[in-house]
């Protein structure tokens, strides 16, 4: 079993404005349209059972429709969960997150990169609160981005201070903790109680130092993610067996950490 833990997807109009805009921007070949029909028809050659769509508000005025898209993938699917997503300068965040909760979202992304804030940021502090309160779990964008090359919003170090913040925070770093600051993740974040996942493990980090985070970080705190559209699960799991890890910790990562996380 494989369930992929941050993929994207987008309505059918949206995807075919968003995905040829992001990938002129960050140089990128999709792997998909970016399409929910795009990301299962990718989900079946590549094997993958279950998938995460995380989505971004990127504005207030976009962050309703966002939401609904979320909370309506399930209904598309039932292979697919959606997490929804607040921005920092909307209005009663803490009370969005609630009726999030109560609609049965399981739970947010947020990137700081995207929404113009730093990660420890005041702003979101009413946002990490509450997922604490309604124990929804929180995907971050980590490390290095495209649309941000000259500064990075949400370094490991950071990460860790808002572990210390918000204790009960069920957190989810993308990119193994760090994308392209991988030295700093094995600093600050390996063996603390934060979820990794492997979004673009397979785009430039070295074995060894993938290999380093893996072992040595809490077995039940690891999440097989590829980023779909833009990195392949099936990219990604070849990348994760060359590492010979123990049959046990491929289970995890590739299916029994998720499946705990979402109570499938």
């Amino acid at each position: 079993m494989l369930i992929d833990f941050h993929t994207h997807c987008f309505p059918d109009p949206v995807a075919a404005k968003a995905i040829p805009k992001l990938a002129g921007i960050g140089g990128l070949t999709p792997f998909t349209d970016g399409t929910v029909g795009g990301l299962l028809r990718e989900m079946d050659r590549c094997g993958v059972s279950h998938a995460v769509c995380l989505n971004i508000a990127t504005n207030t005025h976009q962050q309703p429709k966002v939401n609904d898209f979320a909370l309506g993938l399930s209904r598309l699917s039932p292979r697919l969960t959606g997490f929804g997503s607040v921005h920092p300068d909307s209005e009663e965040k803490y009370q969005t997150v609630r009726a999030l909760a109560e609609a049965g979202i399981k739970g947010l992304k947020l990137h700081p990169d995207y929404q113009g804030a730093e990660l420890l940021d005041p702003r979101y502090d009413e946002i990490f609160s509450a997922c604490v309160d309604f124990s929804l779990p929180v995907v971050i964008h980590a490390g290095w981005d495209f649309i941000s090359p000259d500064h990075v919003h949400a370094p490991p170090a950071a990460t860790e201070k808002l572990l210390r913040r918000y204790p009960g925070l069920k957190l989810v770093a993308a990119h193994l903790g760090g994308n392209r600051q991988w030295k700093e993740v094995i600093r600050h974040l390996v063996g603390r109680d934060v979820y990794l996942d492997t979004s673009l493990c397979c785009a430039g980090l070295p074995r060894g130092e993938a290999k380093d985070i893996l072992v040595n970080h809490n077995p039940d705190r690891l999440l097989f993610g590829s980023d779909l559209p833009w990195c392949s699960p099936e990219l990604t799991r070849d990348f994760l067996l060359s590492l010979s890890l123990p049959e046990e910790l491929y289970e995890k990562i590739f299916y029994k950490n998720a499946q705990h996380l979402l109570d499938l």
